[in-house]
């Protein structure tokens, strides 16, 4: 069983395993599936980082940028403008800026930004509609959506021990200040 959020042992039944990433399997299988808004999101705020903070960054250079619909940026903004992890500055010479300091967020606070807090596990009972003894089914419902609740709480634990600066560690742009506006788009 491999596992692809964390480090430490976990208990699951009585036996231990130890989590770590397996790194003798292809690269694609080693990849959780997340949903495009978070990989959005994190080129976002890649963008807001590196942009030169004298400029705040047009929604129309973003969405241009990621090649989506502005009025669909504007929803991704506006959620991060909720979590408290982008600032809006209204005028022609307006935009957006991020709020924080790259050191002080993680990626715990964008998943929850775009995700929200709630569980992702959610059960259905399907099985207590297609099988017998209600009573069995109920506890190994309960038990599979502990392993999975376990699961989630690994998952979050590792998202909120990786802050956003050390995703954006060696790279030139950071001292220097981009403008995405002059930068040509790939392809073009």
């Amino acid at each position: 069983m491999r596992y692809f959020f964390a480090k430490k042992a976990a208990i699951f039944s009585n036996k231990r395993y130890y989590i770590s990433i397996d790194k003798t399997y292809p690269r694609k299988e080693r990849l959780m599936k997340l949903k495009n808004g978070i990989e959005q999101t994190i080129c976002i705020l890649i963008m807001l980082e590196t942009q030169d903070k004298a400029k705040p960054l047009k929604s129309y250079t973003i969405s241009e940028r990621l090649g989506i619909s502005d009025s669909y940026l504007k929803k991704v903004m506006r959620q991060l403008v909720v979590a408290g992890l982008v600032t809006s500055e209204a005028g022609k010479d307006g935009g957006f800026i991020l709020a924080k300091k790259a050191e002080d967020f993680t990626m715990l606070d964008i998943y929850e930004a775009i995700e929200g807090k709630e569980s992702f596990i959610h059960s259905t009972n399907l099985a207590a509609k297609v099988f017998l003894y209600e009573d069995i089914i109920e506890a190994k419902e309960s038990e599979i959506l502990n392993v999975f609740f376990e699961a989630e709480e690994l998952f979050k634990i590792r998202l909120g021990q990786y802050k956003f600066s050390q995703l954006l560690m060696n790279t030139e742009q950071i001292n220097k200040g981009v403008d995405w506006k002059e930068i040509p788009l790939k392809g073009k």
